[in-house]
């Protein structure tokens, strides 16, 4: 049961990895601005993310076949 929540946890780490990068994207492209401070921001971030979804979420289990 832990593991399951773990890879959810994982998911959505993942998934908000996934958004702050394509809304920092859109928003830099459609401000007609383009920022070199916002951009290292949402590189942090997303690094971020994408670090505590992989050590979060568990790793697969090889199953022993005999």
């Amino acid at each position: 049961m832990n593991e399951e929540r773990r890879k959810v946890i994982g998911n959505i780490f993942a998934d908000a990895a996934k958004y702050t990068l394509t809304a920092g994207i859109i928003t830099n492209f459609l401000s007609g601005k383009y920022s070199l401070s916002s951009s290292i921001i949402i590189g942090i971030f997303f690094i971020i993310f994408i670090l505590l979804a992989y050590f979060i979420t568990p790793k697969d289990k090889k199953e022993n076949k005999k």
